[in-house]
């Protein structure tokens, strides 16, 4: 069993969650179909929305349901949770962005960001700021307290189906729908950096993802290759295909907080792969329902939603140990570029 080199309170609190044994998945039943899940920072909870047009938060250690349903509406295409975890940010297919205290569940404010649905949202790194991507082409950045938009619309050549705030706030990655095109954007000015030839897949919000170190971005294609990019110019630094032979099943990734893997949806199964490697850990993690969403928390619980429930698995029981422990990992093995 890996522990931290520091011995305190805190460290010794890591160590117990990061490798906590579940003996089997643990199941969240909902009675609609999950378009979004997502992690706060403490991974303690699992915060879902989907067609019921409901947002539900979910215990991590016995899957039950935490407080009331937080009620959006409309169907609920897209979560972020603020930094801070304070604020559960939901996108709607009516357009309408929805602020929510995430103690309470309470409705903190909300907006019409757009005329169209809502296919992606995000909440910049400080809590102060939302950017959202719509089925009207449109990329927007607002104010989170007042609704205020303070940058765009940013044109695109179709739907938007991501839209995330790097790491330190300072940059947006964007994807586009049956157009080939990752864009990476001055989240300030909204002058255009980057822009990247890959078809992403369709699903809302689950085709991106930024290196912790916001330099880097990874993007799944929907011809199910993983994309990793180099986001300050355009350059290519990898690319590989996940286990899926049949590209119209690829949907998702998810990428582990300290960045040494990844893991990529095929229809109703995961794999999971060394960043810097590029090679396959382990065998499939094979689920019982098809994956629409997939979201992987700071303690490497990997949550995968789809039709009507949630699987919760812990990951550390999978992947080889220097995976999942950025301290004790000798200095030769660590992924100095990630």
């Amino acid at each position: 069993m890996l522990t931290r080199t520091q011995g305190s309170s805190e460290n010794d609190a890591f160590s117990s969650t990061v490798h906590r044994k579940k003996a089997k998945p643990i199941k969240m039943n909902s009675r609609y179909y999950i378009n979004a899940v997502v992690f706060p920072l403490d991974g303690k909870h699992v915060v879902s929305g989907g067609k019921e047009g409901r947002i539900r938060r979910w215990c991590v250690e016995d899957g039950k349901e935490v407080g009331t349903p937080m009620d959006a509406g409309s169907a609920v295409l897209n979560i972020a949770v603020s930094r801070d975890e304070k604020l559960i940010v939901s996108g709607e297919e009516s357009g309408q962005v929805m602020v929510w205290n995430a103690e309470t569940h309470s409705k903190v404010t909300e907006f019409k960001a757009h005329e169209h649905p809502m296919y992606a949202v995000g909440v910049s790194p400080d809590s102060t700021r939302i950017v959202t991507g719509s089925d009207d082409h449109t990329v927007c950045v607002w104010s989170l307290s007042t609704g205020e938009r303070l940058l765009g619309p940013l044109e695109h050549t179709y739907e938007l189906v991501g839209a995330k705030f790097s790491p330190d706030g300072r940059l947006i990655a964007t994807a586009t729908w049956e157009r080939d095109s990752v864009r990476v954007y001055d989240s300030q000015n909204g002058d255009l950096l980057v822009d990247f030839p890959v078809q992403v897949n369709s699903l809302y919000h689950q085709s991106l993802a930024w290196a912790s170190d916001g330099k880097k971005l990874l993007a799944l294609s929907k011809d199910g290759y993983i994309h990793h990019f180099d986001a300050s110019g355009t350059t290519v630094l990898s690319k590989w295909r996940i286990h899926s032979n049949d590209d119209s099943d690829v949907k998702c990734v998810a990428l582990a907080g300290n960045g040494t893997f990844i893991a990529a949806s095929a229809r109703s199964s995961v794999s999971l792969w060394d960043t810097t490697t590029r090679e396959q850990i382990g065998a499939v993690i094979e689920y019982t329902h098809d994956i629409w969403c997939m979201a992987m928390s700071s303690n490497y619980d990997l949550v995968a939603g789809g039709e009507k429930k949630l699987t919760l698995r812990a990951l550390c029981d999978v992947v080889p140990s220097h995976y999942v422990d950025d301290v004790s990992v000798p200095a030769y093995r660590r992924r100095k570029n990630w």
